[in-house]
């Protein structure tokens, strides 16, 4: 127990990390210290056991964490107590649960002393909070102390994130001449953060519609983009960018040959997290395999002592505990590999919609008074459904089951109301959510209004 938590602290010590490393006896440590009433060491072992698991096992995670907090309350250590409750926020922010993830988040903040990145860390979380509860005064609060403080430590990566999201606060609020001044601000240390910098800088550019500014800075991203620095996530993100904009031009055939790589990229990233947590499930699986061993090895030097028959006995509960979890591991492996083929499969058929959709559009452009033509175009997007019900199949799609969770969760909802916050997942703004509910914009702001009462409590 204690190796498992002496290699934690060589690994987590300093705070969390991205280290894929599985540390056997490490989910034990915590409950062992604490029943010999080392509260400190306790504390310890659940934060470390958190960092281990918060990208696997969320619940476990999240357990982990609470009771990090419990026993760093005994002990009084405040960095351990700040560090749980910041992770316990910040997995409540993922979550979508705002509301709830801004008190542990201040909490965290109030908490964690001199060590100034990571009080700015907790006060960026919080300003995403804000932003996304459309509390954009608080929002720009946080992120202006979280910048002091970032630059007080030198922390050149905080600094990096506050200035994006505050560049995107000043976007939504529609300053952007400030949004691009901020995201001047951000000084690259590598070329990878140089290739981000300039895409965000693109992006913003295309958003606002200034296009010969936008391909500026995505040619400045092409030229960076074969350096080895640069993973799958930001490649897609890339690519996804350059499609967008040569639809824009209309080179239909360019933007399909970049949403093919977009896919792609897509399509690798999911594969290889699927990978990482076949490759953790198998290390779990081998240490107990020696464990397992080692338990048998200790049992034959017993046997002049036990019963031969209890021997026996003992023997055929390890052999199917072991087919059990051979099993177990098998099923898992079988059903990651068939996850990661449904994925392949889903990605082929929407780059096959996305290229009859573009070539019935470009048909469409060139003869935009056929109507038999647009009524062609609509079946083709739409697949024969209405608007309403092609939107509520892709967000079941994203977000399965969480339309019967949010009817079971608010009951008192109406059919418009629930309306309003599965448009919300998409980020629509007033503008278009009236059109597509046919009411005005003064009415959406009432429906808002009512939705966030009834769900806010």
């Amino acid at each position: 127990m204690t190796k498992a938590f002496e290699q934690a602290r060589i690994v987590y010590g300093e705070g969390e990390n991205d280290t894929l490393l599985f540390i056997p006896e490490l989910d034990k440590a915590s409950n062992y210290y604490a029943n010999k009433k080392d509260y400190e060491k306790a504390a310890l072992s659940a934060l470390y056991y958190g960092y281990s698991e918060k990208d696997y096992n969320r619940q476990e995670a999240m357990k982990a964490f609470e009771e990090a907090e419990q026993y760093g309350k005994q002990v009084h250590d405040s960095l351990t107590i700040a560090r749980a409750a910041y992770q316990m926020g910040k997995m409540l922010y993922y979550d979508g649960l705002s509301n709830e993830a801004l008190p542990l988040l201040f909490y965290a903040e109030n908490h964690f002393g001199n060590h100034y990145t990571e009080k700015a860390q907790a006060l960026n979380t919080a300003a995403c909070c804000h932003i996304l509860l459309q509390e954009y005064d608080c929002a720009d609060s946080c992120l202006s102390k979280g910048l002091i403080l970032a630059v007080m430590d030198h922390s050149n990566e905080a600094k990096t994130k506050i200035l994006n999201n505050r560049a995107k606060l000043f976007q939504i609020q529609g300053a952007y001449d400030k949004a691009i001044q901020t995201l001047r601000m951000v000084e690259p240390a590598t070329k990878k953060q140089v290739l981000l910098n300039n895409l965000n800088i693109g992006d913003f550019y295309f958003t606002i519609g200034e296009i010969d500014s936008a391909v500026y800075y995505y040619r400045l991203v092409e030229e960076n983009l074969s350096d080895t620095e640069v993973i799958d996530e930001t490649k897609a993100a890339v690519y996804g960018a350059f499609a967008k904009l040569a639809e824009y031009q209309g080179n239909l055939s360019e933007a399909l040959e970049y949403q093919k790589k977009d896919m792609e990229y897509i399509v690798r990233v999911k594969n290889r997290i699927e990978r990482d947590g076949v490759y953790r499930v198998q290390q779990q699986f081998n240490y107990e395999r020696i464990r397992n061993e080692m338990s048998k090895r200790i049992i034959d030097r017993q046997r002049i002592i036990l019963v031969m028959s209890f021997v026996v006995v003992f023997f055929f509960v390890v052999l199917v505990a072991l087919r059990k979890r051979l099993s177990k591991t098998q099923k898992q492996e079988k059903e990651a590999q068939e996850l990661a083929m449904f994925y392949i499969l889903r990605y082929s058929n929407l780059l096959t919609q996305q290229g009859k959709t573009i070539q019935k559009m470009a048909v469409f452009m060139e003869n935009k008074n056929d109507k038999a033509l647009l009524d062609n175009l609509r079946a083709t997007v739409f697949d024969n459904k209405t608007p309403w019900e092609a939107l509520l199949e892709v967000f079941d799609t994203l977000h399965p089951h969480e339309r019967e969770r949010i009817e079971h969760q608010y009951p008192e909802l109406t059919e418009l109301e629930i309306k309003d916050i599965i448009l919300s997942y998409f980020k629509v703004s007033r503008q278009d959510e009236a059109i597509l509910l046919k009411m005005g914009i003064h009415s959406v702001d009432k429906l808002r209004n009512s939705v966030r009462k009834k769900t806010q409590g």
